[in-house]
């Protein structure tokens, strides 16, 4: 975890390693964070016998395993599980863990497949594409699946298109984007579709699906030209322009600035990459 925690608590020799977020926990401080901030995300896995043995022998806190094993046995609801942790440990506002319980409760009135809509659409929200794909294309895969609308299954589509192409990966994202026109007729997901030949520069595929969609030569050049537009945005400019800048400095006493500048640049467009491929 980035941010910076002050625990009171024991820190565990040995961390407890959520699965799906990719974290290792070594506090309740960092328990406590984690389900505050992501409220959202928790499910039934969350409630575990190896999360109780680490409460015990990690923090050395066995009345709270006890008790949450109780609720386990008891098939007690989430909400009151996640309550039992957050209550131990005096790390959060009262308003702090309000919310958070209020998030959970509300999960627990809603099905599954909404569950899972919803987790996917923040996951979404915070950039985090790698794991949206995965919760959509469960979504998708799943037998609730099969008695939604073909609207809402066609804007899931959408969706899975749109955290593809936002991973890069436009051959997969055209294929969402197509299977989500056929379903919500949204002429959004066709145009998005065809964005993604283009960034495949594939351009027979391109011309091959519009005119399958009867959108002729001038549809096809907007479209195009839409492109074009956000390639030459004011924050696209202004980064070309920068490069070009540093790019003229290689050469002369200035260079090792620039290439410090370039590398830096590059590390953050990494880092970034990196976060959205975050599970």
């Amino acid at each position: 975890m980035s941010e910076l925690l002050l625990c009171h608590e024991p820190i565990a020799s040995l961390p407890y390693y959520l699965e799906k977020a990719g974290v290792n926990l070594y506090s309740m401080e960092e328990l406590c964070f984690y389900i505050a901030g992501n409220a959202y995300l928790l499910d039934k896995s969350f409630m575990s016998e190896e999360l109780c043995t680490w409460v015990e022998k990690q923090m050395g806190l066995y009345k709270l395993a006890d008790r949450l094993r109780d609720i386990m046995r008891s098939k007690g609801l989430l909400s009151d599980f996640a309550e039992t942790i957050l209550r131990q440990t005096v790390y959060l506002e009262e308003a702090e863990i309000a919310q958070a319980l209020k998030t959970l409760r509300e999960m627990e009135e809603k099905s599954d497949f909404e569950c899972g809509k919803i987790r996917a659409d923040r996951l979404m929200e915070q950039d985090k594409y790698l794991g949206a794909v995965y919760e959509y294309k469960r979504l998708l895969d799943s037998e609730e699946a099969v008695g939604q609308n073909a609207l809402l299954l066609g804007n899931l589509w959408h969706n899975l298109g749109t955290a593809y192409a936002r991973l890069f990966l436009f051959e997969e994202a055209c294929d969402c984007y197509d299977r989500a026109y056929r379903l919500n007729q949204r002429g959004e997901s066709l145009r998005e579709c065809l964005m993604c030949y283009l960034l495949r520069q594939d351009e027979e595929g391109f011309v091959r699906v519009a005119e399958a969609n009867r959108i002729d030569e001038m549809g096809q050049l907007e479209i195009s030209n839409e492109l074009s537009l956000a390639a030459k945005s004011d924050e696209a400019q202004a980064l070309l322009s920068r490069l070009k800048v540093l790019g003229g400095k290689l050469e002369g006493p200035e260079r090792n600035e620039a290439k410090k500048a370039i590398h830096d640049l590059i590390f953050k467009w990494k880092e970034a990459y990196r976060r959205s491929c975050r599970v």
